[in-house]
């Protein structure tokens, strides 16, 4: 995507694009300060795994090839990201320099009760009284679509477990 999308197409156009919905590969996120103003370290590591190379390649291939087929090939004048031929080496070397995040990060703060867990099943975080993670980064794995409805259920659900707490707290122990 040109500019991430964040800027304005030079003219009028199409995208079309291949987009690897379940990463093998693992990235991480460090701390380096305890300031909360502090940016953390972020390494995606992409393709780290081999198939999600070879994912992305056949995704690509499929794309251009779709792109090659009229109606669409006809109205086509020029390619403005993409590889330089359907060769591999070609495709490898353009899905390496134009791959970016799709803004759906998930999973850098483990739900569990071992060592690495970093939130508890109720979203609070271990050793932090009164602070719960109520967001994507619980989620052990990128769902296949968007992130937003999975989000809204754990927070829907982050709502329920302090609801619970608050009326515990207040003594009550009916409904």
């Amino acid at each position: 995507m040109l500019e991430e999308g964040l800027a304005p197409a030079p003219g009028h156009g199409i995208s079309l694009a291949a987009c690897l919905l379940k990463p093998l590969s693992r990235g991480r996120l460090t701390l380096l300060s305890p300031d909360p103003t502090a940016k953390p370290f972020i390494v995606h590591n992409y393709y780290e795994h081999p198939d999600d190379l070879h994912s992305m390649v056949a995704g690509v291939r499929t794309a251009m090839e779709i792109a090659a087929t009229d109606p669409l090939a006809s109205r086509i004048t020029e390619q403005l990201i993409g590889p330089a031929s359907l060769r591999d080496e070609d495709i490898v070397a353009s899905v390496r320099a134009n791959s970016q995040t799709t803004y759906h990060p998930v999973g850098s703060c483990k739900m569990g009760i071992d060592e690495l867990a970093v939130v508890d099943p109720q979203l609070c975080v271990h050793g932090v009284a009164g602070l719960r993670v109520v967001d994507a980064s619980v989620m052990p794995a990128v769902p296949r679509g968007n992130t937003n409805a999975p989000t809204i259920a754990i927070a829907e659900k982050a709502a329920d477990l302090i609801r619970e707490a608050a009326r515990i707290r207040a003594g009550g122990l009916g409904s």
